[in-house]
């Protein structure tokens, strides 16, 4: 299932595929470094796979700031692994993405419906975009038949919500916005121990 206010899994690979283009030295095992990308969002405890603190979601800016945690990360996992490296990028993308690229966005919401119908209508506008730019495709994990099914799921919900008169969305960020995240992003120094 997909949690609202996350960077999508295509961006994720968007991210992960420049860096490997700005870097082709520092990943031995291209293929875990792109599955890294995206495993942390595909387990059922988001808590426990992003090293965040378990709350309930009553301020929505601290409820971020405290749920990924990519340092505790390094202190608890090998990061000569180069899926674990991944799995660090992915952290740290998520951290930056909801504390400093939507932060200001967040700071003014004040429901987490309007955020969950904002990040739904970003996240599809997102996709066809990074895959028609920078070819991101679920296919280049090994996850591809599970991010589908998320995706779907996700779909599925939104079809009824949004069928409501009273469905409204606004979207938080230019796609500039998102090529110039995507370039600060892939330029990370990962923890190598």
């Amino acid at each position: 299932m997909l949690e609202w206010g996350m960077p999508s899994a295509i961006t994720h690979i968007t991210i992960a595929k420049r860096f490997l283009e700005k870097h082709p030295n520092l990943i031995k095992i291209v293929q875990d470094f792109l599955d890294g990308n995206v495993l942390p969002d595909l387990v059922s405890d988001k808590a426990i796979s992003h090293c965040g603190v378990r709350k309930e979601i009553h301020d929505i800016v601290k409820y971020n700031a405290e749920k990924v945690n990519p340092d505790k990360f390094v202190a608890t996992h090998n990061m000569a692994s180069d899926l674990n490296k991944g799995q660090f990028l992915h952290l740290y993308v998520d951290n930056q993405y909801y504390n400093v690229f939507l932060g200001e966005y967040l700071k003014r919401q004040t429901s987490g419906m309007q955020v969950s119908n904002d990040m739904y209508e970003v996240t599809c506008r997102d996709e066809v975009y990074l895959r028609a730019k920078y070819g991101a495709e679920y296919t280049n994990t090994s996850y591809a038949s599970q991010l589908r099914v998320n995706m779907n799921e996700w779909i599925q919900e939104k079809v009824i919500e949004r069928a409501r008169p009273d469905y409204r969305f606004t979207i938080p960020y230019t796609l500039n916005d998102l090529d110039m995240f995507i370039e600060e992003m892939s330029e990370v120094n990962i923890p190598e121990k």
